[in-house]
């Protein structure tokens, strides 16, 4: 509560008591020097960062000595000169310009590290896709998850409406619903897990991040694992002579959130330097289920030793916290997507105190979970980054992480749409009629009854103003990793030519691999926090005289209980040419080859009956383990055309793999109908994924444009057909084709007014249903939940200390179901970003997010039938209106 009340209290009392560092008097003492050495003196005595391009010889400056705003020095220091300056208060910048010009040189200049090897590269003259957020953008918007940030990144699709972890980008046409998978999700170079899975459990934005590259399809085939159509690389701080120590509070106003950010870093000697940071976190959740759903937090830190020799950074990194996974709710009306009055489309959840607590019979015996574990993560992980010149024109590299990585989800899911009744429907359905039937007394009458408190709903045809009740599905999964990563990489470089070696190592041994253990289905009324209902026989007199659920259990057995285990290694090398062959012309091209070697162990659960009827999972099947080994070779060429000095035109070809992974044999003999399809199961076989992209780069000194023509083909894709919550779900493989656009544009108006945008235009559409099934007639149609055409304008102002943008985003229509009968309405959403700067040290920030409360969904029913079109369904809606009052103090 203290936390809370100093949040939202002290910034508006500094606010009357503090005015701008910019514009606050402090002494400066600055000898006679000429202009270049003065701004070197005015950023040395100020504390803040120089930026500025070479500057002129010019006669010496008198010194100057006395008590000077930052403004007035600089402005006494230019006057008479064809120079000008501005401020970037956020990361204590001076930028100094030649006073025809409005901005100083743009993004492109920026060093990028990420998708290269070798020759020393810009974004202009690189030949790959590739944003790169700035630390500014990091330390104004602390994201909400690692998949909301990518919402800056053009190109990806990104479904961040499950929580803070667990949930789904999509690059460049790539269905809905995938998680991270055939991105490379990365920290300081090393992906944080071998395949991908759940990834975003492990990589938890904060400030003890720098800066992150995003790189769409390219050379990310060759320089990481399991990354064929993009990597992600989160660059983390290190430390510096300039001392940097931030703490930053962030506080919910119209939710329960609380959040403290902290980094500090900055010289122990003069060769050695040192970062830590983190962050902690508690909230009850947008979608407030009845407890604390978000708690936890990170730390890590580093230690970086920089001599003429060598660089080694040493860092440790320690992850505890636990989040809700929010499913997708029961709407109404698919031709003009309603939410129901009893489950708000901004708040509602279908997670509740009632069913916090509820004890299962497993293999392992009775077992209880707790919603409030949620999913829960823990993490210790060490990286040692050491690079040095074994020569003038040769250099080595190495970068190796051990990690030991553990993450429990235990959530309440939907399956089926059949699942949503009306209340008297649902006593009318099979199951129920037969109880019924075989009642000794056929007088007796059916009823809901309340576990919670064991009262019997009179009139259940107005339950909740719906009079509905559907079924929820409990759902718990263990994952439990020991990982060792390397990666090795020696470089000749002369000079207009480069070539490098590399070896990238991965080592996973999963003590526990994350199987779907599906627990039961449980009977609940529709409402926000439902509650546990019974299906009951009473008498006359209202008495119960028997029972047809157990505790709201429609069953204790959910459709597959899942164990395994089981450990991969992974070996590529790889060599990468990068040839200036002009000035004007870059040519680079890569090989790997991946040698992999899966080996496993699942085992299924097998059901019993209880003496009520129930039925349980009570031991398991015996075990089957499978052992293989793959191959593949993936190719990158890319080139790129300077064509003046502030253009440029690139294009590149690729073709890369995503390998098999080790859940594939255990999800599979899990799900198969028949021995004989237990029989031929196997890991499957390397998914190709090919990608040419044409692009163009141009800056002015008031703007800059990226954009690229690009297509992409998946082949073959794993597609799992959902039967609803009854029938067995089904495999089968699919590819996909996608022909697009990306751009993104920024344009400075003048030093106060800038607009920002991104967008992507992509025909989807996938093929190779096969004809067996009656959903091949849908072959050709759009992807599904991937939008065509996404759109992000970001108009911002900046005047000394105040900042101001506001984010109008577009998504358009999507599909839930392959037959493209079922839309995903598009729609908008506005965000608002402000902050003032109160003095040389405080910020305060506000945000607010989805501003009109919009209803927007993500998802269908991603666990329904292949195409559906029922008048209730589940989806996903996307979060509402939430508002967030943030300090940040740096000293």
């Amino acid at each position: 509560m203290l936390l809370r009340l100093l949040t939202i209290a002290l910034p508006w009392l500094i606010l009357f008591s503090s005015c701008t560092y910019a514009q606050s008097e402090h002494p400066f003492a600055l000898p006679e020097a000429t202009l270049q050495q003065r701004l070197l003196d005015i950023a040395a005595q100020s504390n803040w960062q120089l930026n500025a391009a070479a500057i002129e010889q010019s006669p010496p400056l008198a010194a100057l000595n006395g008590r000077y705003s930052l403004e007035h020095v600089l402005n006494l220091s230019l006057r008479d000169t064809h120079y000008d300056y501005a401020l970037d208060v956020s990361e204590r910048r001076i930028v100094i310009t030649a006073a025809s010009e409005a901005t100083p040189e743009g993004d492109f200049e920026r060093i990028i590290v990420t998708g290269v090897s070798g020759q020393r590269r810009n974004i202009l003259n690189s030949s790959i896709a590739i944003t790169q957020l700035s630390n500014l953008e990091l330390r104004q918007h602390t994201p909400y998850s690692s998949a909301e940030v990518l919402k800056n990144v053009t190109g990806f699709w990104v479904e961040d409406s499950g929580g803070e972890t667990n949930n789904n980008v999509s690059p460049r046409g790539l269905r809905g619903g995938e998680g991270f998978r055939f991105i490379s999700l990365m920290e300081d170079g090393l992906p944080m897990t071998y395949d991908g899975i759940w990834s975003d459990f492990f990589l938890r934005p904060d400030l003890t991040h720098q800066r992150i590259e995003a790189v769409r399809g390219g050379s990310s085939g060759i320089f990481t694992l399991n990354g064929p159509a993009a990597m992600v690389n989160y660059i983390g701080r290190r430390g510096s002579h300039t001392p940097l120590q931030l703490l930053k509070l962030s506080q919910g106003l119209n939710y329960d959130y609380s959040r403290l950010d902290g980094v500090a870093s900055g010289p122990i000697n003069e060769q050695l330097f040192y970062t830590v940071g983190g962050f902690y976190r508690f909230s009850d959740g947008i979608r407030e289920p009845g407890f604390i759903s978000d708690l936890g937090g990170q730390l890590s830190a580093r230690l970086s030793l920089r001599t003429d020799a060598f660089e080694l950074d040493v860092i440790y990194k320690h992850l505890q916290d636990n989040t809700s996974f929010y499913a997708p709710l029961v709407m109404q009306n698919h031709q003009g997507i309603e939410a129901l009055s009893s489950l708000p489309h901004d708040y509602g959840t279908l997670l509740s105190k009632d069913m916090q607590l509820l004890s299962f019979y497993t293999p392992e015996g009775t077992t209880t979970h707790d919603l409030e574990d949620a999913q829960q993560t823990r993490m210790n992980s060490y990286t040692v980054l050491f690079n040095a010149p074994l020569s003038t024109h040769l250099a080595i590299d190495n970068r190796t992480r051990y990690a030991k990585l553990n993450n429990s989800l235990y959530t309440l899911m939907n399956l089926g749409n059949q699942t949503i009744n009306s209340a008297e429907q649902r006593l009318t359905l099979a199951d129920v009629s037969q109880f019924k039937d075989n009642a000794a007394d056929d007088t007796l009458s059916l009823a809901y009854q309340r576990v919670s408190d064991g009262s019997l709903i009179a009139d259940f045809s107005t339950l909740n103003n719906n009079g509905l009740v559907t079924a929820t599905f409990p759902l718990y999964s263990r994952y439990q990793q020991t990982q060792l990563i390397n990666h090795l990489s020696l470089s000749y470089q002369d000079t207009d030519w480069a070539v490098t070696l590399g070896h990238l190592y991965a080592h996973s041994d999963y003590g526990a691999l994350p199987l779907d253990q599906w627990l039961g289905e449980l009977l609940t009324d529709v409402q926000h926090q439902p509650q546990r209902l019974d299906i009951v026989l009473i008498d006359d007199h209202n008495q119960v005289v028997d029972t047809f659920t157990d505790s709201g259990f429609l069953s204790h057995a959910g459709p597959v209980y899942l164990i395994g285990h089981g450990e991969s290694q992974s070996h590529s090398l790889y060599t990468n040419i990068d040839w200036r062959i002009t000035e004007q012309l870059r040519l680079d091209a890569a090989i790997r080859h991946e040698h992999l070697t899966l080996d496993s162990t699942s085992a299924q659960g097998q059901r019993s009956q209880a003496d009520n009827g129930q039925l349980f999972y009570s031991h398991y099947a015996p075990s089957t383990s499978l052992r293989q080994h793959f191959s593949d070779n993936a190719i990158s060429v890319g080139v790129n055309y300077q064509a003046a000095e502030h253009m440029a035109v690139f294009a590149r070809y690729a073709d890369a793999f995503e390998m098999p992974r080790l859940i594939n044999f255990g999800n599979a003999l899990g799900w198969a109908g028949s021995a004989h399809q237990r029989g031929e199961i196997d890991y499957g076989e390397p998914i190709r994924l090919t990608l040419s992209e044409v692009g163009l780069r141009y800056q002015t000194t008031h703007s800059h444009f990226s954009g690229a023509l690009f297509t992409t083909h998946f082949d073959p894709l794993p597609f799992t057909v959902y039967r609803g919550a009854t029938s067995p779900q089904h495999a089968i493989l699919i590819n996909t084709q996608t022909t697009g656009v990306e751009f993104e544009y920024e344009y400075r108006y003048n030093a106060s007014w800038q607009l920002k945008a991104i967008g992507v235009w992509q025909d989807a559409g996938f093929y190779g249903i096969p004809t067996s099934l009656p959903q091949s007639q849908f072959n050709g149609n759009q992807i599904t939940r991937t939008p065509e055409l996404q759109l992000r304008l970001t108009p911002q102002y900046n005047q000394g200390p105040i900042t101001a943008a506001l984010t109008f985003s577009y998504i358009g229509e999507r599909y839930s179901d392959v037959a493209n009968r079922f839309a995903l309405p598009a729609y908008h959403t506005w965000d608002l970003f402000s902050e003032v700067a109160l003095n040389e040290h405080l910020k305060v920030q506000l945000e607010i997010k989805n501003l009109t409360n919009t209803l927007g969904l993500t998802e269908g029913n991603p666990r329904d039938d292949l195409s559906h079109q029922e008048a209730l369904f589940y989806a996903r809606p996307i979060f509402g209106r939430t508002i967030t009052l943030s300090m940040s103090y740096e000293f």
